[in-house]
């Protein structure tokens, strides 16, 4: 503003010494005067364009301002906008590691109830037993003593549980043929049954895995009538029972 103020006032002086050298005969009170006139008609316009000129340079300064103000609030803006995503990509984080963490547990959840169910099923089966078929061994008139034909079969069962302890259960009823007291026979069918039993402990069935009863002349599978008949009462029948609920042995 006030280079363009400068400018003005040089361009008067040379208008001023122009017109004195165009009027060499004019008299000093005439230029005087002309100058005076001049001066007069421009300071106005010099003020003028001076004024202009500061308000122009204010509506620059005030558009600046706000200018830098809106790049200072763009920036703050933007650093906000920085810091929500990163409190976002944070959050998203989160709730994928919570959100994985869930069905982590529901997996167990569900593993944990398989087992149980399993477990219960298996408990509740341990008393649901399954009989097989009844082995047989035979004894001479009036004799507790196994045969060695006897013994081969009592082998065959024991080695058939060899090294289970649960899970199963031996059954052992012990008869006799039709000859007799009903008192003597039971108590042979008895003492035939607890031989039985004896050997089957001694080759390793668990004693607790046990029954036994004598039967005597009850439940015949033959007719005592005849010797073939009688034969096959003098017997003690041996049976297996196995758990549902029960482990398989390796």
């Amino acid at each position: 503003m006030h280079s363009l103020t400068r400018r003005f006032s040089t361009f008067g002086v040379f208008v001023i010494v122009g017109v004195m050298t165009l009027s060499g005969c004019a008299t000093k009170k005439y230029v005087r005067t002309q100058v005076g006139d001049l001066q007069n008609t421009l300071e106005p316009k010099i003020t003028e364009v001076s004024n202009t000129v500061k308000e122009q340079g204010e509506r620059i300064d005030a558009v600046d301002r706000r200018a830098q103000q809106g790049i200072t609030d763009a920036a703050a803006a933007n650093t906000r906008a920085t810091a929500a995503q990163t409190a976002a990509s944070a959050a998203d984080a989160k709730a994928v590691a919570a959100q994985t963490a869930a069905n982590t547990a529901n997996q167990g959840v569900q593993t944990a109830t398989t087992r149980i169910t399993t477990i219960e099923t298996r408990i509740a089966s341990l008393d649901n037993y399954t009989a097989g078929a009844p082995q047989s061994v035979t004894f001479r008139v009036g004799s507790s003593a196994l045969s060695n034909e006897a013994k081969q079969t009592l082998d065959g069962i024991a080695s058939s549980l060899a090294g289970q302890t649960s899970g199963f259960m031996v059954e052992v009823q012990g008869f006799t043929d039709s000859t007799g007291s009903e008192a003597s026979n039971t108590t042979l069918s008895e003492r035939r049954a607890e031989n039985v039993l004896r050997y089957l402990v001694g080759k390793g069935v668990p004693l607790y895995r046990t029954s036994l009863i004598g039967l005597g002349e009850e439940n015949p599978v033959a007719d005592n009538k005849s010797r073939q008949g009688r034969e096959q009462n003098r017997r003690v029948e041996i049976r297996v029972l196995r758990s549902a609920g029960a482990r398989p042995t390796d």
